[in-house]
């Protein structure tokens, strides 16, 4: 060969070599490799095979020079690791990756899945070193570690010899060069792989934040899961322990209508994985006898593989996941590896959607048992009014006989039928203050109670509620002080209402003080508004009930309904009068310490 021929050779053996570094997919390198091969090596043709790990055999992956009807036939032709082993020990090492399998002339041709030249196969070798057309040419592929993951099978040399050391050496070159970008291809691939399954888990994440019923998100990881992992068909099922079924919550497919109307005991092959959590792997559905027959499709033969997949939550098993494809491709322990982690999405899917549906039923019963409330306390409040109603007018009537029966009026009255007059006399003018106190709440609960707003002396309103007190607060020995006079400005007010929201903050403060105690009565301005406070060292609130103190009907001490008959809405009927007033009423309290009730309440309108 002379210099120009070798230059013209180095310098496309170079241009090849860069082609196939710089090529990223393991079909383009071998592509290149194969076109080099039989447009400028000398060869009709050249197959090149790849190790399938998975099921441990090389399939063809790209092959040229062979006629079309051979082509179409051995596409996707795969050949066992263990015969290419043996041919490959009882063949001719003739180069560091090359050996050929020189053929028996007497074997029958129809045994190898293609030939050139069919009528040269019963010919003889022509010669010791020559070609023979069912001689096999291996040219082997090896990663880092020295193990074979594919080889090139050149065939038909147009010279009809054995390919010389310097072609050796060339196509070895490519196959090193081949076997790096191989690797290199199948690392960016695995990388493209890895970060596709991350893009996909993120959507899945994502798509579980969002809210949206169970079928969206089961749909969106089928979705995504099927970029991965192809399959033909989907079912999720969810596991009722409790009632022992299981039930259809997603499904695809032609049949995905009956797949969701079969729900039934946990049994078959879905059943299986539930009970066991184990995962399944089915290479044909219908040598399997767990699969059980779908009602309505019963007479249907499909033959399919399956993966089954339990979905395990915090308490358990809370589904099966089962993808189906046809049984050609069955479904592999690689492919597991990828579909686990969207179980674990399904499984935090169907979990949430138990917690849903718990939640809704847990809300709509609280919801029910509120308007049951609701409709018990409107059922109290009219008959809170009804009876107070009621019990007005004969108690009218009574007081009436009661105080001229008392005067003398029916005939004369001793000083002990007196003193039996007068008990009586303060007993039903009791239950008549509290029946006032009840239409009252019952007025502001409805809106009906009017207000007479004018301006009003409240240092005198207090001084008046003070000397009204004076017998009770003198029989419990109480020190009671009032920190203000008569230069306290005048505010707007209901005089009468006024007078009643101050006289039930100070008879708070009288009965729940022990005998001595001090009472404070200060006011001062506070936000535009008169503030007043009233003050003792009583036996304080307890923490607990701070929150409920001006709810209707709350005593914070309940021997009170016995001890004095109070029923708890003099708080409820201080804080709505306060509030119809545009002013505010809170306190501060402590168990033990006391308690400190502040009202405020606007000042007289500028005239």
């Amino acid at each position: 060969m002379d210099g120009a021929m070798q230059a013209d050779l180095l310098g496309k053996t170079l241009e090849l070599a860069t082609a196939i570094m710089n090529a990223r997919d393991v079909d383009t390198i071998l592509r290149l490799i194969v076109d080099d091969i039989t447009d400028e090596f000398g060869f009709e043709a050249c197959d090149a095979f790849m190790l399938d790990e998975e099921h441990d055999n090389f399939v063809l992956k790209i092959s040229k020079g062979f006629p079309t009807d051979v082509s179409r036939k051995v596409e996707g032709l795969a050949k066992s690791k263990k015969s290419i082993e043996e041919d490959l020990s009882t063949a001719q090492k003739i180069g560091n990756l090359t050996y050929v399998l020189k053929a028996d002339i007497g074997t029958n041709g129809r045994d190898y899945y293609s030939v050139l030249h069919p009528e040269r196969v019963k010919l003889p070798r022509e010669e010791p070193d020559g070609w023979h057309e069912l001689d096999v040419l291996y040219v082997i592929f090896q990663d880092a570690d020295g193990n074979m993951v594919g080889f090139l099978e050149p065939d038909g040399p147009r010279a009809r010899k054995l390919p010389s050391a310097q072609l050796i050496a060339r196509l070895e070159i490519f196959a090193r060069l081949a076997s790096i970008a191989i690797s290199n291809a199948k690392l960016v691939g695995a990388l493209n792989r890895t970060v596709k399954l991350f893009r996909a888990l993120l959507d899945t994440t994502v798509a579980m934040q969002q809210p949206v019923d169970l079928k969206e998100t089961l749909n969106t990881i089928a979705e995504k899961l099927n970029e991965l992992v192809p399959f033909d068909e989907v079912s999720f099922y969810l596991v009722d322990w409790n009632k022992s079924l299981l039930i259809p919550a997603y499904a695809t497919g032609p049949y995905a209508d009956e797949v969701l109307a079969d729900i039934g005991p946990i049994s078959g092959l879905a059943g299986e994985v539930a009970r066991t959590g184990k995962v399944e792997i089915v290479a044909d559905s219908m040598d399997d006898q767990r699969v059980e027959d779908i009602p309505g499709i019963e007479d249907i033969e499909v033959r399919q593989t399956i993966m089954a997949i339990p979905l395990k939550g915090k308490r358990g098993v809370e589904g099966v996941l089962e993808l189906y494809r046809d049984k050609s491709r069955k479904f592999t322990g690689v492919e597991y590896a990828v579909v686990e982690p969207f179980a674990a999405h399904a499984a935090i899917a169907l979990e949430n959607a138990r917690l849903r549906d718990e939640l809704k039923l847990n809300f709509e019963q609280v919801q029910r048992a509120y308007q049951d409330m609701k409709d018990l306390d409107k059922m109290k409040d009219s008959l809170v009014d009804t009876i107070s109603h009621e019990l007005r007018t004969p108690l009218t009537t009574i007081l009436g006989y009661l105080e001229m029966a008392s005067a003398g009026m029916y005939g004369e009255v001793n000083p002990k039928m007196k003193e039996k007059f007068n008990s009586i006399l303060e007993q039903v003018n009791r239950i008549n203050g509290l029946i006032s106190a009840m239409l009252e709440m019952s007025r502001l609960q409805n809106k009906s109670l009017s207000l007479d707003f004018e301006p009003v002396n409240i240092a005198m309103v207090t001084k008046e509620v003070v000397d009204d007190m004076d017998r009770e607060i003198k029989s419990k020995n109480h020190t009671v002080t009032v920190l203000f006079g008569a230069e306290l400005p005048m505010v707007q007010a209901d005089r009468l209402r006024a007078h009643d929201v101050i006289e039930n903050l100070v008879s708070n403060a009288v009965k729940y003080t022990d005998p001595g105690g001090k009472i404070t009565i200060g006011a001062d301005i506070l936000g535009g508004k008169v503030h007043i406070w009233v003050k003792d060292n009583g036996v304080g609130i307890s923490e607990e009930d701070h929150d409920k103190l001006f709810d209707r009907f709350f005593l914070a001490d309940a021997s009170l309904i016995r001890a004095d008959g109070r029923v708890g809405i003099g708080l409820y009927t201080s804080r709505e009068i306060v509030k119809r007033h545009g002013g505010e009423i809170w306190f501060e309290s402590k168990k033990g310490v006391g308690s400190t009730f502040h009202l405020t309440l606007p000042l007289k309108k500028a005239t």
